[in-house]
């Protein structure tokens, strides 16, 4: 029996769910066991700079755990108090997780610089600092890897930010391990309050990207949507009695898309008929991407000549998106 598209998109909820989960899950689990050891090897050695790698591996547990809040939201059906769905609470995710990041670099700016002001550079047993960076390292490019495929799958933005967030990571504890090597080899004693301010530049410009990036969508920006405004001409072309789409208006709300348009029918056509093709240009871009959740379809006779509020047209949008 062939599927409706409720029942597919039923199908692509419980499934993104299920795979955001596993992925927040793994995250929380393999960034708790690092940032226990990172905070303990910090107290025995006196490092700033694990003591900033720890409490930035602290702030990916909480950014995981939003995570999977965020999915679990966002995959609600619409309601009466929300009508669009649920979808933009993992933009909102996003939102307080660039927020946290943001605040979590200050505290390291602040501590790293409070300890080259009382010149306190002593580092017991260095070389732990050195073997839990280097282990941070290899875990982080897992977790990177890992989350940004399974971001990218789903279309979780919240899953994508908490992904490159671990990237940001792996230089951390990169910075840590050679700020280590020239601890130990150069004897260079003001290095670990160095790479602690490097650190703090990289949890700052993590958390802007991401908070710039949600503003773009809570802002309806065009940016990155060329996709879907080439699925809805294609969509149309589809439809051999429909002609001439413009005013096409795209909004991304976390993983899925709201879809407005104009499109020109005959004049002499009857209301049902016109009605008929717009269903099918609506059925025949959902068809295309299944992330398309919503379709508003104007009709208008050919010809049609009136001066409408900004949207794109097939012109402009080869102009803008094939840059």
């Amino acid at each position: 029996m062939k599927k409706t598209l409720n029942e597919e998109n039923f199908q692509i909820n419980s499934k993104r769910e299920k795979l955001a989960a596993n992925a927040s899950w793994m995250g929380i689990i393999i960034n708790g066991v690092l940032a226990f050891f990172k905070l303990v090897i910090s107290f025995i050695t006196g490092s700033i700079a694990i003591l900033a790698d720890g409490i930035d591996t602290t702030t990916d547990i909480i950014t995981s755990i939003l995570t999977l809040i965020a999915s679990k939201i966002s995959s609600k059906p619409a309601d009466e108090s929300h009508p669009f769905g649920h979808e933009r609470a993992e933009t909102i995710v996003t939102k307080v997780l660039s927020l946290v990041i943001i605040y979590a670099g200050f505290q390291v700016l602040i501590g790293a610089i409070q300890s080259i002001i009382t010149y306190s550079f002593s580092i017991y047993r260095p070389y732990l600092v050195l073997w839990i960076s280097l282990i941070s390292i290899f875990t982080k490019y897992f977790l990177y890897k890992y989350k940004f495929s399974v971001g990218n799958k789903i279309r979780n933005s919240s899953l994508v930010a908490d992904a490159l967030n671990m990237r940001n990571d792996i230089l951390t504890s990169l910075s840590v391990f050679i700020g280590m090597i020239f601890y130990l080899t150069l004897n260079i004693m003001w290095v670990d309050s160095l790479v602690a301010i490097i650190v703090s530049v990289f949890i700052f410009r993590v958390g802007i990207k991401m908070f710039l990036e949600t503003s773009d969508e809570f802002m309806g920006s065009s940016k990155e949507l060329g996709e879907i405004y080439y699925n809805t001409l294609e969509a149309v072309e589809k439809v051999s009695k429909a002609n001439n789409p413009h005013k096409i208006r795209v909004r991304k709300a976390g993983y899925v898309y709201f879809v407005e348009l104009h499109i020109e029918v005959e004049g002499e056509m009857s209301v049902k008929e016109a009605n008929e093709i717009a269903s099918q240009v609506e059925r025949e871009l959902k068809k295309i991407n299944p992330y398309i959740k919503d379709v508003i379809i104007h009709v208008e006779p050919i010809g049609n000549n009136e001066e409408e509020e900004f949207g794109f047209d097939k012109n402009s949008i080869k102009r803008i998106f094939d840059k």
